[in-house]
């Protein structure tokens, strides 16, 4: 109990080495505590960005655990952060056949098919997403965006206009909206890149 309260601790005060080394020390105790390896994993990838080792962790715990679909909602974040997505939608998809009810998974699920290009099942996913959660702004606004790349203007701003709803004061979804209604094209988000060489 006292090395998770530690772990716990540390991480709340984003001291993420000593939560993972907290972390080892309950599984030294308690090879079996897959919670362990799960959070570990988490701290890992989230907190310091080794993400290789953070699959293993996380793939520890779902040997230890394979019914938890919280796990593999994990490994979907974690193999999403590396750009595995095939391997992530695999994840998500474990996720959901366990916990048909992970409308988290279902969200995600529909953003790695977005980032592939697969709008259709974008569209499903996050559909799914929405039955289950209906209150998830990002949810709406990322489904209008599929809906207006699929040229389904229509339903884009219904979409569009529930993420205002639910956010007001959310600028982006206002934009959304406003550019759908008035016909024009979405921009995607620019991404400026910096070159180190000379």
């Amino acid at each position: 109990w006292a090395w998770s309260f530690k772990a716990n601790l540390l991480k709340e005060m984003k001291q993420y080495s000593e939560a993972v080394d907290s972390f080892d020390q309950i599984i030294r105790i308690d090879p079996g505590n897959a919670q362990a390896y799960n959070d570990r994993a988490l701290l890992l990838s989230g907190g310091l960005n080794q993400h290789d080792e953070a699959i293993e962790s996380i793939k520890k715990a779902i040997e230890i655990n394979p019914e938890n679909a919280n796990y593999y909602f994990n490994m979907g974040i974690i193999l999403e952060a590396q750009e595995s997505y095939d391997e992530a939608l695999q994840s998500y998809s474990q996720a959901t056949t366990l916990n048909p009810s992970l409308a988290v998974a279902w969200y995600r699920q529909g953003m790695v098919y977005k980032e592939l290009e697969k709008l259709n099942e974008s569209v499903s996913s996050l559909s799914r997403a929405l039955d289950l959660d209906a209150n998830n702004a990002d949810a709406w606004n990322e489904k209008g965006m599929a809906l207006m790349d699929l040229g389904s203007r229509d339903d884009a701003i219904s979409c569009f206009e529930r993420a205002a709803a639910i956010e007001p004061s959310n600028q982006e979804f206002q934009n959304n909206l406003e550019m759908a209604r008035s016909g024009s094209q979405m921009q995607p988000e620019t991404v400026m890149q910096f070159n180190s060489t000379s």
